[in-house]
């Protein structure tokens, strides 16, 4: 048998699916891979911590003692294929799960494309101005906000905005004066947001 399997810090999170013929294992494994490396908003932390995913096919058939693999820098690695006295480590590869974007107006999350197809229009500028996890997109007097898991994860996003094309001029701030900081926290509580909700700096904390 060979187990497609999606480890979290080096640790089994999830059996995704087993199969019986090695072919049909790899071709399963290389989509997903495929997938994965279309993301561009990676998912990099859960329930407060810093984590890392990989994507594996387990299978209990001896094939050689070392697997050669690419890590999430580009770096070339060796590890040990064994698991255990049963399992042994046929491909192994970084794998990307997408980030969601927490939509505060529609209290939901959406990922960054359903963010692009949702608020941005091709022929508008928008100012995007970042406060601590959160950030503000603003069209003339209009304003939105959205928020993240942490400032590590919105400045990762600020970052993306400056870098990719979104069919869209965006104006990333990414260092607000403390002047603009206070009127924008000021404009967002007269629109009815929460003075607390908006102050803190993660959605999770780690437990």
């Amino acid at each position: 048998m060979f187990h497609i399997i999606v480890f979290k810090n080096n640790k089994k999170k999830k059996k995704l699916k087993s199969f019986v013929r090695e072919n049909l294992a790899v071709d399963y494994y290389n989509k997903l891979i495929k997938k994965s490396n279309d993301i561009i908003f990676a998912k990099k932390y859960e329930s407060g911590y810093e984590c890392k995913f990989n994507i594996a096919i387990i299978t209990d058939k001896f094939i050689e003692d070392k697997i050669y693999y690419t890590d999430e820098y580009g770096r070339n690695k060796t590890i040990d294929s064994k698991i255990d006295d049963l399992n042994y480590i046929y491909r192994i590869s970084p794998y990307n799960f997408e980030e969601d974007i927490f939509d505060v107006q529609e209290n939901k999350r959406i990922t960054l494309s359903e963010f692009e197809s949702s608020y941005l229009k091709k022929d508008k500028v928008y100012m995007v101005s970042k406060l601590k996890n959160k950030f503000i997109l603003q069209d003339d007097d209009n304003f939105k906000l959205f928020s993240l898991k942490n400032e590590s994860d919105s400045d990762r996003l600020m970052n993306l905005f400056q870098e990719i094309k979104l069919g869209t001029k965006l104006i990333v701030v990414k260092d607000v004066s403390s002047p603009q900081r206070k009127y924008l926290y000021n404009m967002l509580v007269e629109r009815g947001y929460n003075k607390k909700f908006l102050y803190t700096s993660y959605t999770t904390y780690p437990t």
